[in-house]
């Protein structure tokens, strides 16, 4: 009998959901970066094995966010993919605090799936944090859940980038999964979203890779064409900055920065796509996209 079930990945800003997605799925699905709020939207993730089938959802780090504009758009995003999971995984940096997390046990309360509390990082003991304060958390938001009538089926401390304890959780999970088909029908299929999201998504990490502490997150992508009847395949994207003096950072003196985001991203891209590409990249001006529901839209970001 098949089963298949959604998980949603839920946590703050940092806390390693995507790195733990990529790790389940093999592969480089989420962009990840050293920056928090890197993921900007709900992206799937299909685990299938056997004849189970997971589909994942990664959201956006919950933060307080103010009306309208992107970071409201993200906390949305985030917000939507609680709205029907059969289980959660409710995923937390050791290095936090109770006081920290509360906006996230506040959106649980709100959920009808049970939730799994994931301990994640536990690789980083000994440095950053030590077993002590991870257990004291780990005690803190199962009891922060339970008074708002949430209840935590499992708690699980894992390490998403080094992969201990991630088989356990995995197994944990897939007792909660229902019988059922699967959700989608070919066992190869990675995730709900066309090659160009990729793509766009593979350019803006090298944004943040590349650029100052602020600038990447005045910059969203679009892929304007995409030719892959062509050899090499050819892809022409537009990186769009809310100010000209950001502009000019991305392109750089002579060129040279946009030429230095191009040459690596394109070989992200080569990489993902597993043949030769031509990336042509300009820079545009969208004044203040970043508050403004329209420009979300026209840069697809507005479902």
């Amino acid at each position: 009998m098949q089963k298949a079930g959604m998980i949603a990945i839920v946590g703050r800003p940092n806390a390693g959901k995507s790195t733990l997605l990529n790790s389940l799925l093999g592969m480089q699905l989420s962009i990840v970066t050293p920056k928090a709020q890197t993921t900007r939207e709900r992206v799937l993730g299909i685990l299938t094995e056997g004849e189970g089938q997971i589909v994942f959802i990664d959201t956006p780090g919950i933060h307080r966010a103010r009306d309208g504009g992107l970071n409201q758009f993200m906390v949305d995003e985030a917000r939507g993919a609680l709205e029907a999971p059969h289980l959660i995984w409710y995923l937390v940096d050791p290095n936090s605090a109770l006081l920290h997390e509360l906006q996230v046990v506040e959106l649980l309360e709100r959920a009808s799936a049970p939730v799994i509390l994931v301990m994640n990082k536990m690789d980083q003991v000994g440095g950053r944090f030590s077993a002590d304060r991870a257990q004291k958390l780990t005690e803190e938001l199962t009891q922060a859940l339970s008074d708002r009538g949430v209840q935590v089926q499992s708690t699980h401390h894992i390490s998403g980038l080094s992969q201990i304890g991630t088989a356990e959780l995995l197994k944990a999970s897939w007792e909660l999964i229902p019988e059922g088909p699967w959700l989608f029908s070919d066992p190869d299929q990675a995730s709900d979203r066309p090659t160009r999201f990729f793509v766009a998504e593979k350019i803006r990490s090298r944004l943040y890779y590349l650029l100052g502490e602020e600038i990447p997150y005045s910059c969203a992508v679009e892929i304007e064409s995409f030719q892959e009847n062509t050899r090499p395949v050819r892809i022409e994207a537009v990186i769009y900055v809310e100010r000209e003096s950001q502009k000019g950072m991305v392109i750089g003196q002579k060129g040279q920065k946009i030429k230095e985001i191009g040459q690596s991203a394109r070989k992200d891209i080569e990489e993902f796509l597993g043949q030769q590409i031509f990336l042509g990249l300009k820079v545009k001006v969208l004044k203040e996209w970043t508050s403004n529901l329209e420009s979300l839209k026209k840069i697809g970001m507005k479902r």
